[in-house]
């Protein structure tokens, strides 16, 4: 038999001719893993290509032991390499897991930090995890909310303590790809961001700093004045920033040019109060949400203002409809003319991205507030509290199905192909997994909150008109006893 030595261009082209055949014939393909930082994206859409309803659960890893004083931060969301590897942040390390049943890759230390989502980035000897770790020097915050950057005496490096960084590691082995450590001025509780070439950081004391993916050098750092709420967003060429503003700071979406970091425009509504999420662009629409239930829209070019809509939930606590909540800040999701969102109450709403109109709403009556939903082609994902994951659906409102994750607190939906990853717990962290599920069913329940007029008309004509009938019934022999009723104008008088 002759052998044939193939060279590694003709193995590129078979495997594109496999590929291509494949599709040809409709063989079964394994969707790719694409969820490599918050929401996905660097536009943070939230939307996903992966298993929608029906789902079950496919594995869970309740093996995973938190290191170190403080575990009360537990595991970050998770984000999920193309090949499939799923990274989280514990309190004291970064961890690795196999996508296919959730077995450990690598294990890397991390100084005591809040627990914030890593991104997944490329350099030319492969990907890395870049990801934040330390405190600063004010030491670990009491609450998952951000906070004020602390006095200049207490900043990162002066005088010992906890310190702040940027640091960044191989994805298949956990080593160290940096000679060292980004210096940081202030705690970061916000996700990582990414594109080709950088990662960006925004910190409680308002910096943005973007570093070089494959050399750990800073290329830049702005100063914005207010702490940053959410992750950093990038669009054609800009980092948009969300600031909480202050006494004298209107809070506003800041567009930063990617290059440089020289500011390009501001934006603002003068009738929404603390922006409380990472811009999301969506269809040229840059969103976002505000503590009273605003949904606002400005346009991603210039940022010139386009709309605010107002939920109003009378159950939400304080009256405030959308929390900031630090390391787990939820944010909305758009796709298709479409924009979702969920406040902490586990109400779904959905509007009209061109306008902001109210198309629906769905109240789940379970708390979600730690993660933003996810979108499927079809159906609105929204992890909550309880531990379950509930699909909504995206034109009716309708809930068509809910999953149980088997315990509670669960966040962070992240598309790992043919599955779906969260992480459950918070000292008590598991990562679990969700696949379609052939046998399951759905259902076409819609919000309590619904008035069904056919429903009440029923029910009016069900019970309504047999009980009058009745009290007819009952009132003849009493009008009998009481004599024949008196017609005014009739000349009789009463007695």
């Amino acid at each position: 038999m002759r052998l044939f030595h193939l060279s590694r261009a003709p193995h590129r082209s078979l495997a594109v001719a496999s590929i291509t055949l494949a599709i040809v014939v409709g063989g079964p393909l394994a969707a790719l893993a694409d969820w490599v930082q918050f929401q996905g994206g660097g536009s943070h859409d939230g939307l996903s290509d992966g298993p929608s309803a029906p789902l079950a659960l496919a594995w869970t890893n309740a093996d995973i032991k938190l290191e170190g004083t403080d575990t009360s931060g537990g595991l970050s969301s998770p984000v999920v390499a193309e090949d499939g590897t799923i990274v989280v942040v514990a309190p004291t390390a970064v961890l690795g897991f196999d996508g296919g049943d959730g077995s450990p890759v690598f294990s890397a230390g991390r100084d005591l930090g809040p627990s914030s989502q890593p991104a997944i980035g490329r350099t030319p000897e492969g990907p890395i995890v870049v990801f934040t770790e330390g405190f600063g020097n004010g030491g670990p915050a009491s609450t998952g909310s951000v906070t004020a950057s602390p006095s200049p005496s207490a900043q990162a490096g002066a005088g010992g303590g906890f310190d702040s960084h940027m640091n960044a590691v191989d994805l298949a082995t956990g080593k160290p790809v940096w000679g060292s450590r980004v210096q940081l001025q202030d705690v970061v509780q916000t996700p990582v961001a990414v594109d080709q070439t950088s990662a960006y950081i925004g910190d409680v004391g308002g910096r943005v700093t973007a570093v070089d993916l494959a050399s750990g050098e800073v290329r830049w750092t702005k100063d914005l004045g207010t702490p940053i709420a959410g992750a950093i967003t990038l669009d054609a060429g800009l980092v948009l920033a969300t600031t909480l503003g202050g006494q004298q700071q209107p809070s506003e979406i800041v567009a930063l040019d990617a290059e440089s970091g020289d500011e390009q425009w501001r934006a603002a509504a003068e009738d929404a109060s603390n922006l409380v999420t990472a811009p999301v662009v969506a269809d040229g629409r840059v969103l976002t949400l505000d503590a009273l239930g605003g949904v606002l829209a400005f346009d991603a070019g210039d940022g010139r203002f386009l709309w605010r809509s107002e939920v109003i939930n009378p159950i939400s606590p304080r009256g405030q409809p959308f929390l900031l909540q630090g390391v787990g800040a939820p944010a909305p999701v758009s796709a298709d003319g479409q924009v979702f969102a969920v406040d902490v109450t586990g109400r779904v709403y959905a509007f009209e991205a061109e306008t902001g109109a109210a198309l629906w709403d769905h109240a789940l009556n379970d708390p979600s507030h730690f993660s933003p939903p996810l979108l499927t082609d079809d159906h609105v994902l929204v992890p909550t509290d309880s531990g379950t994951v509930y699909a909504v659906d995206r034109r009716s409102g309708h809930l068509v199905f809910r999953v149980d994750g088997g315990g509670t607190f669960l966040r962070g939906l992240a598309d790992a192909g043919d599955l779906l990853i969260a992480i459950r717990g918070f000292e008590n962290a598991a990562l679990v997994a969700f696949e379609a599920d052939a046998t399951g069913r759905l259902t076409d329940e819609p919000s309590p909150t619904t008035i069904d007029i056919g429903k009440l008309l029923t029910g009016f004509l069900l019970g309504g008109v047999p009980t009058g009938f009745v009290v007819l019934l009952l009132a003849r022999p009493l009008q009998r006893r009481l004599g024949p009723a008196i017609v005014p104008g009739s000349g009789e008088e009463s007695v």
